[in-house]
């Protein structure tokens, strides 16, 4: 389950857009996975975006302008930051409680990514969306941090919309670091195939497929509602009442020593 949605929020991080930022903006998705529906929100306020998932249990939050993401834990009242890495040493942004161990040098992960417009379109919510079909190939080399072949094919009515997130396509992540003594950390190696431009998805079936090429598990997502709202900033950064940590586990130990049910990400419930 962690391995799942660690790919799940690596996919969405590639899918984040490059578009013009005007109005604030309220979207309503609804996302089903193994026959189960849930509702996620979405808040976007210039460079910056905010979505609540299952019913704000967690909370994931963009910062572009920044360059870094949060990932907010009501429950315990904690949250991660992961940094977008630009290629330099620079460390603008990045987690001090990630930092305060060195890490090991793992392999390589080559990341290659399709995009093809498929020349269908069709009205939804007032836009023109285009059909795109992009197709995501993870190898890592055998001697990666964890070891690993999948591939991920997106079906995607996209629009080109004015509240778009400003971050570029081709924006990288830096490895999270594993263990508790800085532990592992890969170098993410990326490809782009196909001129066909992406945009933001208002229907989108994820699929994802294993290393022998064989369907793991499958999702869609589809905007269900969008309006125009006046939203505060205080609502895309992390509260002042909230405490930092080096990753998701330690936020599920709070959660564990505190006594409070958790069954979110990871969880085995």
């Amino acid at each position: 389950a962690i391995m799942k949605n660690s790919v799940i929020y690596v996919i969405s991080t590639i899918l984040i857009l490059s578009a013009t930022t005007l109005a604030d903006v309220k979207i309503k998705v609804k996302q089903t996975m193994s026959g189960q529906t849930t509702e996620n929100t979405t808040y976007i306020k210039g460079k910056r975006t905010r979505t609540e998932m299952m019913g704000g249990v967690l909370i994931s939050v963009s910062q572009c302008d920044i360059g870094r993401d949060l990932q907010l834990y009501p429950q315990t009242k904690t949250y991660t930051v992961t940094a977008y890495d630009d290629g330099t040493d620079s460390t603008t942004g990045n987690s001090s409680a990630v930092n305060t161990q060195p890490a090991t040098k793992g392999g390589t992960m080559y990341i290659s990514t399709t995009l093809k417009d498929t020349g269908e379109r069709k009205q939804m919510f007032g836009f023109t969306a285009r059909h795109i079909i992009q197709t995501i190939e993870m190898e890592s080399s055998p001697d990666a941090c964890n070891p690993s072949k999948s591939k991920m094919e997106m079906d995607m009515w996209v629009i080109d919309a004015e509240f778009g997130v400003p971050c570029s396509l081709t924006r990288q992540y830096r490895p999270t670091k594993q263990g508790k003594s800085g532990g592992c950390i890969d170098k993410v190696v990326p490809k782009t195939i196909g001129s066909a431009k992406s945009g933001y998805p208002l229907w989108q079936k994820m699929t994802s497929f294993d290393a022998n090429g064989k369907e793991s598990f499958s999702t869609i997502q589809e905007v269900v509602e969008m309006s125009k709202a006046t939203l505060d900033p205080a609502l895309f950064e992390a509260p002042a009442d909230y405490r930092e940590v080096a990753d998701a586990s330690r936020a599920y130990a709070s959660s564990a020593s505190s006594g409070l049910s958790y069954t979110g990400p990871g969880s085995s419930s």
